[in-house]
């Protein structure tokens, strides 16, 4: 039970709402976390866009208990394919650019007050169009963490983002969608029925297996061909079933990494959690690359209660 003590006393719901996750913070004013919850709802995985229940199924305790208090989200919750569109910003962006253009979400016959934060729209690092969602509130807050403010930053996930900041400032930024092609390749390709076994106990040849993975990424065969090797390996007994989904998930990683590879020099950002940071990490030393980790999910609930709190000395620009 939440005493009534200011330190203690619910100041905002700050929830990540991405592709394949949901996550809910109960946010006291100093921004520490009262209470929590998560759930495999992402917008992709809620039926006939129900998006109020799944926000009343996660918080309705909380909003009950504490009528009126703010409920801020961020990701693609904010997309069109999502509860309701956000705007795309551009050009110099910070904290109160962001504050400043939060989208109101129309909840019906609800009394909460629900906002989106805005995405990015800008260049990826050939020239060509990108766009984020969510990676704005976790560059602000992990900007306020102490982050670098020069140099490469990288943030898996669904859609893994590489991020130049050149000064607190966005030079440019490039979207993958490794996790996607990950998640789609294990369950819904030719390889599926091939995989034995998950890949939740990480041992010696697991990780064997993955730095395989990620050297495959190094050859000159490319991408698509080395996705049909790795159903090769098994049909001729050169490879362990029950290692496929590790050593795919290297060679999508190392894939990545590839593209990257001769841009990156120094020490990259890695802003992530759980797993999926581990597998950078091991991704990145063995391709010769130092990296410093933030935890992504810490980064967003400071990046939140930034937002919310509408400073007015900017974290994060965008040089667009």
């Amino acid at each position: 039970m939440l005493n009534g003590s200011p330190k203690r006393t619910p100041h905002l719901i700050a929830i990540d709402w991405g592709t394949s996750s949901f996550r809910a913070y109960l946010l006291a004013n100093g921004g520490q976390v009262l209470d929590q919850v998560s759930l495999p709802l992402g917008i992709l995985n809620v039926a006939d866009r129900q998006f109020s229940n799944v926000l009343e199924e996660a918080c309705g305790t909380w909003l009950a208990q504490w009528p009126g208090t703010r409920v801020l989200m961020c990701g693609m919750i904010g997309s069109r394919s999502g509860w309701q569109e956000a705007h795309y910003l551009s050009g110099a962006v910070g904290v109160s650019e962001l504050a400043a253009k939060l989208t109101n979400v129309e909840t019906g016959a609800s009394a909460h007050s629900v906002q989106i934060v805005p995405g990015l729209s800008g260049r990826d690092f050939a020239g060509g169009p990108d766009v984020m969602r969510g990676e704005e509130t976790i560059l602000v807050g992990a900007l306020a963490m102490g982050a670098p403010r020069s140099g490469y930053y990288c943030l898996p996930g669904t859609h893994s983002k590489w991020v130049s900041m050149v000064d607190g400032r966005i030079g440019g930024f490039s979207t993958y969608l490794t996790g996607e092609m990950f998640t789609l390749l294990r369950d819904q390709s030719i390889l599926s029925p091939l995989i034995s076994a998950d890949d939740a106990d990480w041992g010696e040849q697991s990780h064997a297996a993955f730095l395989a993975g990620i050297d495959m990424s190094r050859t000159s065969a490319g991408l698509l061909h080395q996705l049909f090797s790795l159903r090769a390996g098994i049909l001729t007994g050169e490879a362990d079933a029950t290692l496929l989904s590790i050593k795919l998930s290297g060679l999508l990683i190392g894939a990545e990494l590839m593209t990257m590879n001769g841009a990156i020099s120094g020490t990259v950002t890695l802003v992530s959690s759980g797993p999926i940071a581990d597998r950078y990490q091991i991704a990145l030393k063995h391709l010769g690359c130092d990296a410093i980790t933030f935890d992504a999910s810490e980064c967003c609930r400071r990046g939140l209660m930034d937002i919310a709190s509408a400073e007015t000395t900017s974290n994060l620009e965008y040089a667009g």
